[in-house]
């Protein structure tokens, strides 16, 4: 995928790339998913599982992409 530059001439920053890490993470979630269904468990409750995971998961990334930038201000004692 080649970079756009702007009208300033800045190349705009690659797209982020899974790491090692996070797609092991996504493969076991996936995994133990599919072996609780397969083991019978309801579907409705598989996918809810799925979707908090999902949840979890982009709380996750945008609070550590984010949560660099904001300072905390704790009050002194």
């Amino acid at each position: 995928m080649s970079r756009r530059r702007h009208a300033a001439g800045v190349r705009t920053p690659a797209p982020h790339r899974l790491t090692g890490t996070e797609t092991a993470v996504i493969i076991v979630i996936v995994l133990t998913c599919s072996a609780l269904a397969w083991g019978g468990m309801d579907l409705g409750t598989v996918l809810q599982l799925l979707a908090g995971a999902g949840l979890i998961s982009v709380g996750t990334v945008v609070t550590l992409r984010f949560g660099r930038r904001v300072t905390l201000s704790l009050p002194t004692v």
